[in-house]
């Protein structure tokens, strides 16, 4: 009797330990619900910031894809000493350097996650940045992807960047990006439709990605919250913005393809024209909300005429703002030492009238975002 008593507890221990390496294992080898993916090139001074800016997000169900980039510093030491104390930092090394779009694609590729959340090395998240993302998914099931508001590092104490209202952001998003990189994705969704960083681009390859994802059917969220602290860089020579606007004009193009427009036009005409172009466009094909396309219209382009060379600009995050309307989205090459030094001095005109159309500019500029509520 006894030894039928000890091979029955020896039996029940033997399928208890089973059973709990079973479910250790199950916890090891069960996909994380997000996985978050963040290229590195020779940022090793700014890496421990955005590293922890993960590790410390009050969501835990995660992998850290960190893909070095053919770092030359002392990157790759400084990630495998955070790695060394926390399993959920993944790290990949690129035998070379082959760029952002290349490093964003081989961690998409490594991901196992639901979701997909990008993270440059040179910017951090708050804290809740992952659980205000998951909390919008699950109220929101149809959206595809979910960015927020910003802060830009050293300019936090003019408060983050302009909330824009869902319907007016579907009109702008036609001419420039207004969704950041840093966001998160459905990855299955991704897959399906085969949406990649096009690895060709140079610039604005993040336009490109969110844009074809909007083309694919995908709905691209906003949470009015600053979940994010972006760092600018604008030590850049005037090559690297006007290839910026170039990389913009080719796929500004491709969005207004849906409205009839030509190349040509999408190119050239600026950007009040071709508004002009949409509205009646869409009365047939219905694109866009019509009241906002209409508002978002009369707002920037029936303003009374401000004398000719006077450039305004409301934010450095908002640069395409210019009254009058130019077709660039940029200034000119005579205009960027001054632009640069009344940037870094932190003023939020650049060119100042005398003749009272500072006022005038302030008083519009505030109505193109305070009326538009009505249109969420």
């Amino acid at each position: 009797m006894k030894k039928r008593k000890k091979i029955f507890l020896y039996s029940f221990l033997i399928i208890l330990y089973i059973c709990l390496l079973g479910f250790v294992c199950f916890l090891m080898l069960r996909p994380p619900l997000i996985s978050v993916v963040m290229p590195t090139y020779n940022r090793v001074d700014l890496l421990p910031r955005a590293i922890e800016s993960i590790l410390n997000q009050t969501v835990s169900d995660f992998e850290f894809i960190i893909v070095d980039d053919g770092s030359t510093d002392n990157s790759v030491q400084l990630i495998q000493a955070y790695q060394s104390s926390d399993s959920r930092i993944r790290l990949i090394q690129n035998k070379q350097n082959c760029g952002i779009a290349c490093s964003r694609n081989i961690g998409m590729d490594a991901a196992r996650g639901k979701y997909l959340a990008i993270m440059d090395s040179d910017d951090y998240s708050e804290p809740n940045r992952l659980e205000k993302s998951l909390a919008f998914f699950k109220k929101h099931p149809d959206y595809t992807a979910v960015n927020s508001i910003y802060y830009e590092m050293g300019r936090e104490a003019k408060g983050p960047n302009n909330w824009v209202p869902p319907k007016r952001w579907e009109i702008i998003y036609h001419f420039a990006n207004y969704y950041t990189n840093l966001a998160m994705f459905d990855l299955d969704f991704a897959r399906k439709h085969h949406l990649r960083y096009d690895e060709s681009l140079i610039s604005a390859e993040d336009y490109d990605f969110w844009s074809r994802m909007w083309l694919a059917g995908g709905k691209l969220g906003m949470i009015n919250e600053p979940l994010l602290r972006l760092r600018r860089h604008s030590s850049y020579g005037k090559e690297y913005y006007d290839t910026i606007l170039s990389m913009r004009k080719v796929i500004s193009a491709k969005l207004l393809a849906r409205f009839g427009i030509s190349k040509e036009d999408a190119y050239e005409a600026n950007r009040c024209k071709l508004m002009k172009q949409m509205i009646d466009a869409n009365i047939k094909k219905k694109i866009v909300n019509q009241y906002a396309l209409v508002f978002t219209y009369e707002q920037e382009c029936t303003h009374p005429v401000l004398p000719e060379g006077t450039l305004y600009i409301k934010h450095f995050d908002f640069v395409d703002y210019f009254f009058p309307l130019s077709g660039s989205l940029y200034m000119r090459a005579e205009t960027k030492e001054k632009y640069e030094k009344i940037r870094e001095s932190g003023n939020e005109i650049i060119f100042k009238n005398p003749a009272g159309e500072e006022e005038l500019y302030r008083r519009q500029s505030g109505n193109i975002f305070a009326l538009v509520e009505d249109l969420e």
